[in-house]
């Protein structure tokens, strides 16, 4: 059975379950529910009523109070039911929530399909999805519910604190609904909206997928937010694994993936026209784009347009690569030994540079900044020469294991299984 949910929005509302009411107003609504339960409301409120409002009562004052007493422990003891039938099936440990932001373009939309695989497979359970990444729509999986929300960079005509609402809403109604017992956001900061969500949620795990471009700064704001952190500077430093045949002459091709764009929203995703000109110029050139803006704005350069990259069957037959500073398809390419031109941008953190030198080190990789056209030219040059492309291409390939999902699995979400 089909479990896939869309939720849609008309104007600045999202329409729900239930009566439609905002989160802050269910709070409200809950904390003035536990005031009036209280011993000393019901206390007060009945001497009120006795010796104020209604004097002729205090003549039944003490068979008033034997009352409410007795309804007030009664009322707490099927509280206290109620509660312990909320923990024992609250917290669902085989169910999951993971939130991908837009700010992660077409890769992280490939990590939330890898995810959703490998929790879907490896744990045959339920999986959620609340994304403003719009390259997730349509996604249709068993078990899998789908949350979209729009994108908060999209123009919308909503102000910040009112995006950050919606979003607070989608997230702690899909939690309520649901029942996860672990959370997963994947994007470069998180929103105000998520961390309301998922603080006001006791006993669930949380974990923070860090992009490449994640601020110390903001880390140091939020950590306290999340039971676990990690980056994507450390996948590529995953185990590696041998998987065929050295490279010869007959076997380069004349494919070069296109791929600048990949790991940034899509407002980013704005080659140089300067680049695209000059490999335009190459002639028997087998040009691959990545799904988005670039490919579609530019539909005559490109013989072919790939939906899925980092885990592309056809990656390890390029001839070369030209990316942005997504780490983990840098290393991937690297491990591959596919030679790579690496263009950084200035949103590029200090930290991924030096993780990106450290593999250019060993060769088959260059590193320049967007705005050193004329270098970027030099080096897709070198890229094409055949002669030079196969001299770094001897060594058997090898290909980056990708379980480490898994892995963070086995720290997180299996001990709460076990416990259970």
């Amino acid at each position: 059975m089909q479990l896939t949910n869309i939720m849609k929005f008309q104007g600045e509302r999202m329409q729900i379950q239930g009566d439609g009411a905002s989160l802050k107003e269910a709070k409200l609504v809950n904390e003035l529910r536990r005031i009036r339960n209280t011993y000393s409301f019901q206390l007060g409120l009945l001497i009120t009523e006795s010796f104020f409002r209604k004097p002729w009562k205090i003549l039944y004052f003490p068979l008033s109070f034997l009352a409410m007493n007795w309804n007030y422990l009664r009322n707490k003891r099927n509280q206290n039911n109620n509660l312990f039938l909320s923990d024992s099936m609250g917290l669902n440990p085989q169910t999951a929530l993971l939130f991908v932001s837009s700010e992660g373009g077409k890769a992280a939309c490939e990590r939330a399909e890898n995810i959703a695989s490998q929790w879907l497979q490896d744990f045959g359970n339920h999986l959620i999805i609340v994304s403003s990444n719009k390259g997730l729509t349509g996604l249709n999986k068993n078990n899998l519910s789908l949350y979209m929300i729009p994108d908060p960079k999209s123009e919308m005509g909503i102000s910040v604190s009112q995006w950050n609402g919606l979003c607070e809403n989608v997230v702690s109604r899909a939690i309520y609904t649901h029942l996860p017992s672990f959370f997963v956001f994947d994007g470069p900061y998180p929103y105000r909206g998520v961390l309301n969500a998922i603080e006001s949620t006791e006993g669930m795990r949380s974990v923070w997928i860090q992009s490449e471009r994640t601020d110390t700064s903001v880390i140091e704001k939020v950590k306290s937010s999340f039971s676990v952190m990690t980056r994507m500077d450390n996948q590529g430093m995953a185990e590696l694994k041998g998987i065929g045949e050295k490279r010869t002459y007959h076997s380069l091709t004349n494919k070069l993936l296109f791929a600048t764009g990949y790991g940034l929203h899509e407002d980013l995703q704005k080659p140089s026209t300067k680049i695209l000109k000059a490999l335009s110029d190459y002639n028997n050139l087998h040009l691959i784009s990545i799904k988005g803006p670039v490919s579609e704005q530019n539909p005559l350069l490109f013989q072919e347009v790939w939906d899925n990259v980092i885990e592309n069957p056809s990656l390890p037959k390029l001839q070369g690569a030209i990316v942005s500073d997504n780490v983990e398809l840098i290393a991937k390419l690297h491990s591959l030994k596919v030679p790579t031109l690496c263009v950084t941008n200035n949103k590029t953190t200090e930290k991924t540079k030096k993780y990106i030198q450290s593999l250019a080190k060993s060769g088959g990789l260059f590193v320049t900044n967007e705005f050193e056209q004329d270098e970027i030219i030099l080096y897709i040059e070198a890229i094409l020469n055949r002669e030079w492309n196969l001299s770094i291409t001897q060594k058997k390939s090898v290909q980056i294991s990708t379980n480490w999902f898994n892995k963070l699995l086995d720290d997180t979400v299996k001990t709460n299984i076990e416990k259970s």
